[in-house]
């Protein structure tokens, strides 16, 4: 691999990386990057005319899906990730565009393709399937929820200017629109302040400036639900949530298991809450006390940041170390907070390149650091599939979790080993706080959206009905554990605003608890190469295939209540500063 000489540069004890993106293309108006485009397109017309032709193999009809999916993710990667480090970029908005375009071309394409395989299914038991089994047997369930061709054509194209355009409006108010000469993104970092007057005053604020805009936010939330509501039921799906399991690789059985553990977890989280109560020195949390940092922490250097991490992954297995250390050296890390750069964190990746790249915003703080290794993860779970098509490698969100999570825990378990008592403090809380936020806080919002979807299908819901319902999510999620809560928090969260995942919150429950339960076998004989292998399969495999193959049952309630219990483990010890 051949990269600029100035990714070599080793950098500083206060430089912080920018990724370099020229492996993949060389800008977003070059001729390599428009070649691709058109490449999306011609073999979505390809697919297209092949899908219409009975003598051509279901194999064949897969290859060449596969090569157009490959093409369209690497292009729209690209332009994704570029326009997150320069939101107002005008090349790289077009590139965006463009991009949609091809996805529009492509999705019809796909369309087609999906009727005609699952017209052959006598087919599926050829020998040169094998492998696409599972993948078969979803084109089968997909054929059976589709409208007609010129139906899920018209949906697509409406979808830019409809769910998508909701979706973007949302996007577009909560991240210009200000309160105080502070932005939505400005005063909800602030939710981390050591200083409770300064969180007290940021989430009052937030309320106001979400209040000036809650119409219009409703309007956007009525419209993306309305729509799938809309959508689903011509599919012939029962519900929402149906579709949303059947994306996510698991039935409701395996959801009511994880429930079920999730509320019975509630009264140790609430017990938690008090705890951290005590150690802030108040005598009840309320809603913005809730990141409040505990304890001592110390900064970071990136670093030091660099060598916690691969430290971290080499204890487990030389080759994810090995993995971690050519991220950093390749420059495929993004760490510089900078004018124009979103927030947040994420992995990407470009199959095409057969790489990935990390987003993040490095802060020195240890939750910057535990960023990078849940990022990391990620991109070392597509390391372990990228050999393998889209249709064989694309997992769902349940399993999507897992490596990230499990590597933030390598992280995790290596700073506390080495920690005096108050960084020592500071961490565990972090942890838990974090696992708090993925259970008790992602329960709110499954409760809350199962109940929109409800009161949905009646008419219309207004921004204080909407309010009313999160207010009661969170009451039967958070309790007495905190005192004042969010009843506009429907309006901060975007993942309510997808058509195209509902019920985009118990995933990472799931994920949190399943990568838990892995963790805690790290140290079992030949584990690695048994994580190995599950990571492999999440794309080939059922969620639950993919547990039992690290002898786990995701049916049985018990599963569930063992990651449960290495966050209890830690809280619990919480209450020795007290």
């Amino acid at each position: 691999m051949i990269l600029s000489l100035k990714w070599f540069i080793i950098v500083s004890m206060t430089e912080l990386p920018r990724w370099n993106m020229e492996t993949i293309y060389p800008s977003a108006d070059s001729e390599e990057f428009s070649s691709d485009i058109e490449r999306v397109k011609e073999t979505a017309s390809l697919l297209q005319k092949k899908a219409e032709d009975p003598s051509v193999s279901i194999k064949e009809l897969i290859d060449i899906r596969d090569r157009g999916a490959s093409l369209l993710i690497n292009v729209s990667a690209y332009a994704e990730a570029l326009l997150s480090t320069d939101s107002d970029n005008s090349v790289f908005l077009r590139a965006v565009s463009r991009a949609e375009d091809a996805a529009v071309i492509f999705r019809m394409a796909e369309d087609s393709f999906t009727r005609a395989s699952a017209s052959r299914a006598e087919e599926f038991s050829h020998p040169e399937l094998r492998m696409y089994g599972k993948y078969l047997e979803e084109i089968k369930c997909e054929a059976e929820h589709m409208m007609s061709p010129e139906e899920e054509a018209l949906a697509a194209e409406l979808a830019r200017s409809g769910s998508s355009a909701w979706e973007r409006l949302m996007a577009s108010i909560t991240s210009t629109a200000y309160e105080g000469g502070l932005t939505l993104t400005e005063l909800r970092a602030k939710a981390s302040d050591p200083d409770r007057a300064v969180r007290k005053d940021a989430y009052e604020r937030e309320l106001r400036l979400l209040d000036v805009h809650k119409a219009a936010i409703a309007g956007s939330l009525n419209g993306v639900k309305g729509t799938v509501l809309t959508l689903e039921k011509r599919r012939g799906w029962n519900d929402p949530l149906d579709r949303s399991l059947f994306m996510s690789s698991i039935d409701r059985e395996i959801l009511g298991s994880l429930l079920e553990s999730i509320k019975d977890s509630l009264p140790s989280f609430r017990r938690y809450f008090r705890t951290k109560a005590s150690l802030l020195g108040v005598e009840k949390m309320d809603f913005y006390d809730l990141f409040a940092p505990v304890g001592r922490s110390r900064s970071y250097t990136f670093q030091e940041a660099r060598e916690i991490v691969l430290s971290s992954f080499s204890s487990f297995s030389g080759e994810m170390g090995d993995f971690a250390r050519h991220a950093f050296d390749a420059g495929w890390i993004d760490a510089e907070p900078r004018k124009g750069k979103a927030g947040g964190a994420y992995d990407i990746f470009f199959p095409e390149a057969g790489e990935s790249r990390i987003f993040c915003n490095f802060d020195g703080s240890y939750d910057s650091v535990a960023a990078i290794a849940h990022e990391l993860g990620h991109a070392y779970h597509d390391s372990i599939v990228r050999d393998l098509p889209p249709s064989l490698s694309s997992y769902p969100m349940t399993t999507a979790e897992t490596a990230s999570i499990f590597s933030e825990m390598l992280v995790f378990d290596h700073v506390l080993s080495s920690a005096g008592d108050e960084e020592a403090l500071s961490v565990m809380e972090a942890f838990v706080q974090s696992a708090a936020q993925t259970i008790v806080d992602i329960y709110s919002r499954y409760l809350f959206e199962k109940e929109v979807f409800r009161r949905r299908k009646e008419g219309e819901i207004s921004a204080d009905e909407l309010s009313a319902i999160m207010l009661s999510a969170q009451e039967e999620a958070y309790g007495d554990g905190i005192g004042k809560k969010h009843g506009l928090m429907w309006a901060v969260k975007s993942h309510y605003y997808s058509a195209e995942f509902s019920f985009y919150n118990y995933p990472y429950a799931f994920g949190e608890l399943f990568a838990l339960a892995l963790f805690s076998k790290r140290n079992e004989k030949g584990f690695p190469e048994l994580y190995r292998e599950v990571l492999r399969s999440t794309g080939m495999r059922s969620a639950e295939e993919c547990a039992r193959i690290a002898v786990c049952d995701i049916r049985e309630r018990n599963f569930w209540d063992d990651g449960m219990n290495v966050i209890f483990s830690y809280s619990e010890r919480l209450e020795k500063w007290l």
